[in-house]
């Protein structure tokens, strides 16, 4: 019995005493970025964004180093997997896509269609369901990938963490897909734009404050930017928190919006479909600038009252003009409809795009400022004028 166990003990350290895959750390390329543009002779371009482990390792400090810790490689084309092994040619070492941050499609690409991209997406197992996914404003995405940014070595991570920190929020590919799966929601994007260089800004800088609206055959159909597309997200219910300004009669008011939370309920009734949508949330008051004692409760009151009714006029405004402009649901308000009323759902799910925009909607907001700050009223002068 002591000779077996013996044996057995040996036996398993053989499968556990060394590292059976040949490919060590420093034989793999590992690809940050990509960018998929549409040239002018119509062929798909992709570039990638690939570490360079000789100027990473040397670079010290911040992004601010004029040494680049990346290259930028670029292929042209028809598929996708044959842009890749063209990438592949041009390196020594093996692409390794598990650390890829982010993708960015050109805006002329996605105007065009994304079907057969995303298509390549969802076969390759190499994919990372979280990489966050760009449309690029007015430019293309092998642009974003050779920015130099103060703030980080890889542009394409600069960009991942502008979403997450803008009042967007952040949408990966996960997301995406998700959306093109389903009949009654159809997919957006935020868009990245690359602000120019000015006399005090030495590198260009990354904005993310605007957001793609695609039809049901991935083309981009339109765009929102500022309010608009913060309300979208609120309403998508991807929107968790903002910074928001409101004018009023008495002056404005800025607040900081947390714990957003979006709830709609839907009724079809013949060839009328209605959907009420509960927009909620806490408010932390960040500057008062009205005359309005808002530690009182007489006075907080009837102005929370006031903000959630314009909230929820400007919200009803938004809609409407998504439902008249671009006649696309990137609510989800057709697959509210799906769980409140599937059978009726299956009756109208193929003509939802012609539905879409006939839907009566109803916006209440119920947003409860919660901390008023250290000062009810503001300090007497400030703000005065001479």
């Amino acid at each position: 019995m002591k000779k077996l166990c013996l044996i057995l003990s040996l036996t398993v350290t053989l499968f556990i005493s060394g590292c059976w895959d040949r490919n060590e750390i420093n034989d793999y390329a590992f690809w940050i970025g990509t960018a998929l543009d549409l040239s002018e002779n119509g062929k798909l371009t992709k570039s990638a964004q690939v570490a360079v482990p000789a100027d990473f390792k040397s670079s010290k400090g911040g992004g601010g180093s004029e040494q680049r810790a990346n290259i930028v490689l670029t292929a042209s084309g028809t598929t996708i997997g044959d842009l890749t092994q063209q990438i592949q040619d041009k390196l020594p070492r093996k692409v390794f896509l598990g650390h890829r941050r982010s993708i960015f499609i050109g805006e002329k690409l996605a105007k065009r269609g994304l079907v057969d991209i995303m298509d390549q997406f969802t076969r390759n197992t190499d994919t990372r369901m979280r990489t966050d996914i760009f449309v690029v404003n007015n430019g293309e995405g092998k642009d974003v990938l050779k920015i130099n940014s103060p703030f980080s070595q890889f542009s394409a991570i600069v960009a991942v963490d502008q979403d997450r920190f803008c009042r967007l929020g952040d949408t990966a590919l996960r997301d995406v897909l998700l959306d093109i799966g389903r009949d009654g929601i159809r997919p957006s994007m935020p868009m990245v734009e690359i602000t120019p260089k000015n006399e005090q800004e030495k590198n260009e800088i990354i904005e993310v404050k605007s957001v793609a609206i695609f039809n049901k055959n991935l083309a981009m159909v339109g765009e929102v930017s500022g309010r608009e597309s913060l309300e979208l997200f609120w309403v998508k219910g991807v929107l968790k928190d903002q910074f928001l300004t409101e004018e009023t009669e008495e002056g404005s008011i800025s607040l900081y919006e947390s714990n957003l939370k979006k709830s709609i309920r839907t009724e079809v009734n013949g060839n009328t479909i209605k959907a009420y949508v509960k927009l909620e949330g806490t408010g932390r008051v960040l500057e008062n600038n009205t005359d309005i004692d808002i530690s009182v409760s007489s006075e907080r009151i009837p102005l929370e009252r006031k903000l959630n009714e314009m909230k929820a006029k400007k919200v009803e405004a938004t809609i409407k003009k998504m439902q008249q402009q671009h006649g696309q649901d990137v609510f989800g308000i057709g697959e509210e409809i799906h769980r409140d009323h599937p059978y009726q759902w299956k009756e109208i799910r193929d003509k939802w795009d012609q539905l879409f925009p006939t839907v009566e909607v109803s916006v209440s907001v119920k947003l409860k400022i919660q901390n008023t700050g250290d000062i009810g009223k503001r300090i007497p002068g400030i703000g005065d004028r001479t």
